[in-house]
């Protein structure tokens, strides 16, 4: 992706971005199936970014948290669209919303662009380029141990299906995008995802691991591809952390309610 794809992503999302703040005092909102809660923001901004990616790569596949569709997800290129990653935080008024658009080329994240308007956020990464908040380069300090004070970052599936045996200080943002944003920052020193989608972990995966993060299951066992995942589907519990952060919570981490 050159650097003139990489600015449009960027713009894109800043668009987004700024059409969710001009809807944030005229929400109309909705519930979903899942109980979660939608807006016509929400919509609005899937279309912007939908129709920017089309415009731009009309053979790459896009799956958006709000708008199904029958794309072909088979095709080696596939967006990955969260059009505000903390609806209940930005209908609430809270800060803690970002728009997340992320790339996958044959099951690997390879762009991903977290665009948090409220807190003047914008994270970026490209294969193979690194990691940037607000343009300045950026990377997870080492990590070799967990302590008391280190805080941890569990979605809200997380906190509810697992238990991690360590010390540590559990923080929930309401927002998976913002828990990677500030795992690359170096706030946080692992995220932990259960249960989780696509839209979900994409374009922070690419991020965090351009920033120097790894990726771990409960197995122990490193991720470095979605390949064969259903799109549309709920995932096994990841871990994103620096890699002796990963092994100590993956050999600490247990799923009391699995199904035996």
């Amino acid at each position: 992706m050159n650097h003139e794809d990489q600015q449009f992503l960027i713009k894109l999302a800043q668009q987004a971005g700024e059409l969710a703040c001009e809807h944030a005092d005229k929400l109309q909102i909705e519930g979903k199936a899942d109980g979660s809660l939608v807006t016509d923001a929400d919509i609005e901004l899937e279309r912007l970014i939908r129709a920017g990616l089309t415009e731009h790569w009309p053979d790459d596949a896009i799956v958006g948290e709000e708008i199904a569709d029958s794309a072909d997800t088979n095709t080696d290129n596939v967006w990955y669209i969260d059009p505000i990653d903390g609806t209940h935080n930005f209908i609430g008024g809270l800060p803690l919303w970002a728009v997340c658009i992320g790339r996958c080329t044959k099951g690997v994240p390879t762009a991903g662009i977290i665009h948090a308007p409220a807190l003047g956020l914008t994270l970026t990464a490209f294969s193979g380029q690194g990691a940037c908040l607000n343009d300045a380069p950026i990377s997870i300090p080492d990590c070799e141990e967990i302590v008391r004070s280190d805080m941890i970052a569990f979605t809200t599936e997380a906190a509810r299906d697992l238990h991690l045996d360590l010390p540590h200080s559990q923080r929930n943002l309401g927002s998976a995008a913002l828990h990677c944003v500030y795992l690359a920052t170096g706030a946080f020193k692992a995220c932990i995802f259960s249960n989780w989608l696509m839209w979900d972990v994409v374009s922070g995966f690419a991020i965090v691991v351009e920033a120097g993060a790894v990726a771990y299951n409960l197995a122990g066992e490193s991720i470095t591809s979605f390949a064969g995942l259903a799109p549309r589907d709920r995932h096994e519990p990841l871990i994103l952390a620096t890699a002796p952060c990963c092994e100590l919570i993956a050999a600490h981490t247990t799923h009391p309610h699995q199904p035996s």
